[in-house]
């Protein structure tokens, strides 16, 4: 049975959201090296934003 468009759609929000995060988190490991430990919120947010979005697109009806 062929995947539907929106488990697609969310498969791979997922994976840009979890690229965004482990980016974020290997520049706090960066920053905290040179002293200055910052957690970067916007790009979490956007990270979580496009993980709803790609969760809402799993509801998508499908359209043959």
């Amino acid at each position: 049975m062929a995947a539907r468009w929106g488990e697609y759609l969310y498969r791979g929000a997922t994976i840009l959201a979890g690229l965004i995060a482990l980016l974020v988190i290997a520049n706090y490991f960066y920053d905290a090296d040179r002293g200055e430990p910052i957690i970067l919120i916007v790009p979490l947010l956007l990270a979580g934003a496009i993980w709803l979005i790609g969760r809402s697109c799993r509801h998508l009806p499908v359209a043959y």
